[in-house]
């Protein structure tokens, strides 16, 4: 094709329009073929695909929401998350009165936007005391192995329902007084031992509620999980950030029979913070297989949030472009394909990943920005423009995917120009799971607030219509 400068061309057409009317039987003007500027498509440079372990440990102490549960994954294996919480005071210096005695206790947890896993599953939900207390100093990664006492204190078998709100039963109390039935974000209610609440709240010592630092000093926090009862289990996420989430006690003293309430806060803060400890397991798994043979080429990769695994993606020969001398890339797109893997692969269960993320190392391994998406370069393109998310059903989503295409895109012009010209030089480039909400930032880590993966094609297939391309248009400079 041609492609003429704007400066150019205006004054072609300016030209043109002042010789027709100078002179009428001019049909046109010749352009110079030196003054035009020829452009050129090119989808065939070489891709390197490999899935490879992405365990760096995340800090998960403060995030929008937290995993909870146990999935297990025919392509995955099994991934695991269990959650362990900090207790607040509603206020310092809390006392119970005279004698008090309990009427209910109940553990409320507020449900986020997400469960990923079979929609008919029941969970056993076991909440049990922390052996030792969560502080700020302590590990809060992914990673923490802090135990529990080994008690159920609490449980609940039932179904996940994001969409239900509770209105029955639920009478908050005012003025001593149980109010009329209120409708609550969804949410689960798991009753807790009364054995544990007498021992630990009402019949503890009052030293223990002077301040927040005294009570977690004394109860230590709450470790829940959750297992399902068969099959393949999934993993929801709680909201512990809004402060909805909560113990609540209900009581009376000896001498007055007017019911109390008091409930005490899970909200996540640096001084109180609430881990999520999880893990994967692989084992008899495609994903196994293409971790230990990561030199066999294969026809898709698999891209995995929670510190599970990646696709390494690298360009090993970009001759081509450099062999055409000084070129400027007018738009590089990296054009990722979802691979419909059938195998025990339910697509009702396994919906792929919202969004994906683009990243690179530098020399010391430490990822990186590529410059389309680093806010420091002038070249920065926004989130939606940058790319990574998924439009299958979602039409346009963001303005940016024409509908039921099955792909992620990413625009990665400038780093494309960059490797070419040698002004950056190439390491790693990695795909990973971003939640659809994350900054630029936390989307450089695995995503600890979405369970969603994906399996993607990788580069190796030509003759595959799922097959990762990047996309080249360039212009030859002198």
């Amino acid at each position: 094709m041609n492609i003429f400068k704007l400066d150019l061309l205006t004054l072609l057409i300016s030209l043109f329009l002042f010789s027709a009317c100078q002179k009428p039987n001019s049909v046109g003007l010749v352009v110079n073929p030196q003054d035009a500027v020829n452009g050129f498509f090119t989808s065939s440079i070489a891709i390197s695909t490999t899935t490879v372990i992405d365990n760096d440990p995340i800090s998960t102490n403060a995030l929008g929401k937290y995993p909870v549960g146990a999935l297990t994954d025919p392509l995955f294996g099994t991934t695991t998350s269990n959650l362990l919480m900090s207790l607040n005071l509603p206020s310092n210096n809390l006392t119970f009165g005279t004698a008090p005695q309990l009427d209910s206790a109940v553990l409320v947890l507020n449900y986020s936007n997400e469960y990923h896993g079979d929609p008919n599953a029941q969970f056993t939900f076991d909440v049990y005391q922390l052996a030792n207390r969560l502080v700020s100093t302590s590990n809060l990664y992914n990673t923490n192995n802090t135990a529990q006492s080994g008690i159920v204190i609490g449980t609940k078998t039932c179904k996940i329902n994001l969409n239900s709100s509770n209105v029955s039963g639920v009478k908050p109390i005012v003025a001593g007084v149980a109010g009329t039935p209120v409708t609550l974000p969804s949410h689960i209610r798991i009753p807790i031992n009364s054995s544990f609440i007498n021992t630990n709240f009402l019949n503890a010592p009052a030293t223990n509620f002077l301040s927040n630092d005294s009570f977690d000093d004394f109860i230590r926090g709450l470790y829940l999980k959750a297992t399902p009862a068969t099959g393949t289990g999934g993993i929801v996420f709680f909201d512990l950030i809004t402060g909805g989430s909560k113990l609540e006690l209900y009581y009376h003293n000896a001498a007055d029979a007017t019911v109390k309430y008091v409930a005490f806060p899970i909200q996540a803060t640096n001084a109180n913070p609430s881990v999520a400890a999880f893990s994967h397991d692989f084992a008899g798994t495609e994903v196994q297989t293409q971790l230990s043979n990561p030199s066999t080429a294969y026809n898709y990769t698999f891209v995995q949030p929670m510190a599970g695994v990646r696709t390494q993606v690298n360009f090993p020969d970009l001759s081509p472009l450099k062999a055409q001398g000084n070129i400027t890339i007018n738009k590089a797109e990296l054009v990722v394909s979802t691979y419909p893997v059938s195998s025990g692969n339910d697509p009702t269960i396994f919906t792929p990943a919202p969004r994906l993320y683009l990243y690179r190392t530098d020399i010391a391994g430490q990822r990186q920005f590529v410059p389309d998406c680093n806010i420091a370069d002038s070249r920065t393109l926004s989130d939606v423009n940058f790319g990574g998310f998924y439009s299958k059903n979602d039409g346009k989503f963001g303005g940016f995917y024409s509908k039921n295409d099955g792909k992620y895109h990413f625009i990665i012009t400038s780093y494309i120009q960059d490797l070419v010209n040698g002004k950056s030089k190439q390491y790693n480039t990695y795909i990973s799971v971003a939640d659809s909400t994350a900054s630029r930032t936390s989307a450089l880590r695995s995503s600890a607030t979405t369970a969603k993966r994906v399996v993607i094609g990788s580069g190796t297939n030509s003759n595959s219509p799922y097959q990762m391309k990047l996309n080249v248009t360039y212009t030859k400079t002198n």
